[in-house]
């Protein structure tokens, strides 16, 4: 982000730039860039909102840092910035102090035009179309809460990056080929009879899979277990090539699965631009990776074909069973293709938990070594698994967890009797259940997205559900406030004097004017939570200025500030929710 587009910042720089320029002409200066690198905060808010050190210049000017801070700050004192009010020199730092009034006449106006959220964050020359692959449900099983932090996650990323200024091709891969769905339909007709259910079908589904798991695997290393095994192996490879009495039942239960995935993702706010699927994939990587065998680069081990990526501590990679089935690997082979068929596409982003970090570096080394030039523009974004309360990952196999539409429905019946049947007769039912879908969705949104991909979240329903800490509701209730002080209080005039008397009034307009620095900081290093935690931070500190700052007993301009730094909180609250994916509630 240039840093021109903050006018505080940007006259900091340029005064930076200019002091020494005229301290030492001589003296190459540092570039712009150098300096926005050099930028910092002071470590408490009375000491200056933004410092910049000196002791790079020490060398090139043979002097102190200390002396060459007071020099510099004495020289841009004298100068007549309009929006830096002083600038002090401590321990070889310039610490520049904002001049509050000037920053906060350029700044709300922008806010409530909402031309701050125009802003340039990249510039062109940076910008890519990037593809990001997110949410791979298998067809056939549970969905669970473990699944929602992929999806939520990755659609945080996709906003984030989309505000920075990328183009996002946001991409969902379901797994709807393999060896469980051959399990589960063997299982349903040689022992459940084939009898298909006519309601809650996805569920029922779920279930099933659970049970011939289980099944199965209480015949491993039995006598027994070997041919279910070859019968299930022959029902995966008439589904593979779309053949046998197998394959309707397949093509029906596939859809029931992919319409509960609609139906989830509705729920979410979430829309795809593009559906890959693994059976479109199955076929055509089968013909490639026999063509590369038949062309001397993957080589048979036990049967099964692969490649040897030991010198690159990669181990062996399989690519086909000794039965011909494809595997992950090979799908995800002609899955790179497929998303680089569109020219524009600069780079791949995949994200899928961090369990699965060998295949993506065999999978990427692989397509390294066939030629693939997609390679070096894919990555893997990673995130650690979701437990339950007593610390259980979640899982389709053993069925932990409820199904999401029964969560969804648990957690919005227990915001309308915990928060919300007070309003009965007041509010619409509809008004209620919208809100209580909204609460619902903050609750488990920000739940993921408050800790960092890398930390393994533990899913306690009740702590999420809070109104008060650091909460996805916490927020909408601030939200709902600084709406509702809006609505009571009025709108503070197009044009007043901005009038700023404690330091939680101008700590909340300093604040609220580095939001894009925070949004920009969360896009670039795929980490949501740094933009969480800037709400959170602002719901802090516009509680404090609440406290503090009484709006009903102020006057003149001094209301028409409160009044506007409230608007822009919501404002703000309100986009960076939106980013997140989280709905912001007027009233609560």
């Amino acid at each position: 982000m240039s840093l021109k587009e903050n006018v505080f910042l940007a006259e900091v720089l340029q005064a930076v730039t200019q002091g020494v320029q005229a301290l030492s002409p001589t003296a190459p200066p540092p570039a712009e860039e150098a300096w926005e690198k050099a930028l910092t905060t002071p470590p408490q808010f009375a000491l200056g909102q933004a410092a910049i050190p000196c002791h790079p210049l020490a060398k090139a000017m043979k002097t102190a840092p200390v002396k060459i801070a007071q020099s510099l700050a004495d020289s841009i004192n004298q100068s007549g910035y309009q929006y830096i009010a002083k600038v002090e020199a401590v321990n070889g730092y310039l610490n520049f102090h904002c001049h509050f009034e000037n920053y906060g006449t350029a700044l709300l106006p922008e806010i409530r035009s909402r031309k701050f959220y125009s802003r340039t964050l990249v510039p062109a020359s940076r910008r890519e179309r990037i593809v990001v692959e997110y949410s791979q449900p298998n067809t056939h099983k549970a969905l669970h809460v473990g699944h929602l932090r992929n999806m939520v996650y990755g659609d945080a990323v996709c906003n984030l990056l989309a505000y920075a200024g990328h183009d996002i091709v946001r991409a969902t891969y379901p797994g709807d080929m393999g060896t469980h769905i051959a399990k589960t339909l063997w299982y349903l007709q040689t022992q459940k009879g084939g009898q298909l259910p006519t309601e809650n079908q996805a569920d029922w589904l779920g279930r099933l899979y659970g049970e011939a798991d289980e099944f199965v695997s209480r015949t491993e290393g039995k006598p027994e277990g070997a041919a279910q095994k070859a019968e299930v192996m022959a029902v995966l490879q008439d589904l593979q090539h779309q053949r046998g009495s197998y394959y309707p039942v397949y093509l029906e239960t596939r859809e029931w699965s992919l319409a509960q995935m609609r139906e989830v993702y509705d729920w979410l706010g979430i829309k795809f631009d593009i559906w890959y699927f693994e059976s479109e994939c199955d076929e055509p990587s089968r013909l490639l990776t026999q063509k590369k065998f038949e062309e001397g680069f993957f080589v048979k081990s036990d049967g099964a074909v692969g490649i040897d990526l030991s010198a690159y501590n990669l181990g062996f990679a399989l690519f086909l069973k000794s039965d011909g089935s494809g595997l992950y690997l090979t799908k995800d082979l002609e899955l790179i293709r497929r998303k680089f068929e569109d020219p524009k596409v600069t780079r791949s982003i995949v994200i899928v938990d961090a369990r699965q970090k060998l295949h993506f570096q065999q999978l990427f080394k692989t397509a390294e070594l066939m030629g693939y030039p997609q390679a070096a523009k894919s990555e893997h974004l990673s995130y650690e698994t979701v437990t339950t309360e007593d610390g259980k990952p979640f899982s389709s196999r053993s069925l932990t967890g409820m199904p999401l539409h029964d969560l969804r429905k648990a957690m919005e019946e227990k915001v309308i009797h915990d928060y919300l049947q007070a309003y009965r007769g007041e509010w619409s039912d509809s008004e209620i259940h919208q809100t209580a879908e909204a609460i619902s969705l903050g609750a488990l949104k920000y739940g993921f997205l408050r800790v960092d991909s890398n930390g393994v979240i533990r899913f306690v329903l009740s702590d999420w559900l809070k109104l008060d800490g650091d909460t996805g509701p916490y927020l909408q209730y601030v939200h709902a406030r600084c709406a509702s002080l809006t609505k009571k209080q009025g709108a503070a005039p197009a044009s007043f004097t901005v009038r700023l008397e404690t330091d939680s009034e101008r700590e909340l307009l300093y604040f609220l004017g580095r939001f894009d620095i925070f949004v920009l900081n969360a896009a670039e290093s795929y980490r949501p939570s740094v933009l969480a935690g800037y709400l959170f931070d602002l719901c802090k500190l516009f509680n404090r200025f609440y406290t503090e700052c009484p709006i009903k007993t102020s006057e003149g301009d001094q209301r028409h500030t409160r009044l506007a730094l409230t608007e822009a909180t919501a404002s703000v609250l309100n986009k960076g929710l939106s980013l997140l994916g989280i709905p912001a509630p007027d009233r609560m």
